[in-house]
């Protein structure tokens, strides 16, 4: 068994006193099928106290009903402790936790049989801060052991042999990775390498880019906007783009280069979703051109831009995206329904 991983994984701890167990809020926290048999092997005293803390709902996806862990009024896990440490760990070990919360935020995927892949998701403020904040670029291994349980099949979606898909990830890093070009260069190359070929010469349209992402982030945020409102929303984005984007990244370009890095083999493109390598990357580039018009928007707002309210940013907009249906569907539709002149028109 092989696994490729980012070098900083060996470096995150887990502490929920620094985020105030960020993770155990607002999530369904399914119990597994291998620790509900852990449960139940405990003596019957211990066993009741700890299911009192759980509950039978329907999975609408599946159409079956799930074990999940119940959450208090104020929507924290019913196992959580004042002191933001998990009550199950505490008192049993970290083998007592269910699969989700023993391997998040680790983000692991089975390409094949014996090859997996395992980083982090930026959903967690403090492996966003370790992943982020690093001025040396993001190194990879291979190790011999996967970390988490929670592991997601994916060598059916794989279009490539393994070892050739693994290959082109690592020269997709190694582009996003050079410091010899702008970052918006590094995306051009990025949509080289996987449109095989020179790209159109199409000139940047500002104002049918700004026009997209507007529409991206009503339709994630699902606000209700009249053509005034939606009109100032496109007119605030256009007067600072420029200033606060070329201020923030000559402040932060290390932030935006791992975010980059991290979001792509994180997520596993170019096969994340279906489509095809390239539409993957049109996805990939929106994704983060999203992240950019809400940087502007974001940066307006509270007149400044430090370290701290950027990883905070991003964090968040990784988080919205994760739960919004919505906002990923309109960056998915939109990389679908533009082909390669139309893209590099409005996004590059």
């Amino acid at each position: 068994m092989k696994c490729m991983q980012p070098g900083y994984i060996k470096n995150f701890q887990c502490d929920g006193k620094i985020c105030g167990a960020r993770c155990c809020r607002d999530w369904r926290i399914v119990v597994d099928e291998d620790t509900y048999d852990k449960f139940s092997e405990l003596e019957n005293t211990t066993q009741e106290k700890i299911f009192q803390h759980t509950e039978w709902v329907e999975d609408e996806t599946e159409g079956v009903d799930i074990l999940v862990l119940k959450l208090r009024e104020d929507g924290v896990c019913s196992l959580l402790g004042e002191d933001c440490l998990c009550k199950l760990q505490k008192n049993h070990g970290e083998e007592f936790l269910s699969a989700i919360c023993q391997s998040y935020p680790r983000v692991t995927y089975k390409i094949d049989d014996e090859t997996f892949e395992q980083s982090m998701t930026l959903t967690c403020p403090l492996a966003a801060k370790l992943i982020l904040l690093s001025e040396t670029p993001i190194t990879f291994e291979e190790v011999e052991k996967v970390t988490a349980r929670a592991i997601i099949g994916f060598k059916q979606k794989i279009s490539r042999p393994v070892e050739e898909f693994i290959n082109i990830q690592m020269q997709a890093v190694k582009i996003l990775q050079d410091r010899n070009f702008s970052i918006n260069r590094r995306l051009k190359n990025l949509c080289e390498l996987f449109y095989k070929n020179n790209l159109p010469d199409k000139k940047f349209n500002l104002d049918k880019h700004a026009q997209i992402l507007s529409e991206i982030f009503i339709e994630t945020y699902g606000a209700k906007l009249t053509h005034q409102q939606k009109k100032e929303l496109r007119k605030n984005y256009l007067l600072n783009r420029e200033n606060i984007l070329r201020q923030t990244y000559e402040k932060f370009g290390n932030i935006f280069e791992n975010y980059l890095v991290n979001e792509f083999f994180m997520r596993c493109y170019p096969c994340a979703y279906s489509g095809g390598e390239f539409h993957n990357v049109k996805v990939f580039i929106t994704a983060f051109r999203f992240l950019e018009f809400s940087l502007v928007l974001t940066a307006v707002a509270k007149k400044n831009m430090n370290v701290e309210n950027l990883t905070t940013l991003i964090y968040s907009v990784n988080d919205t995206l994760d739960h919004s249906q919505g906002g990923m569907d309109a960056i998915i539709n939109f990389a679908n329904s533009c082909n390669a002149e139309n893209f590099v028109l409005q996004m590059l």
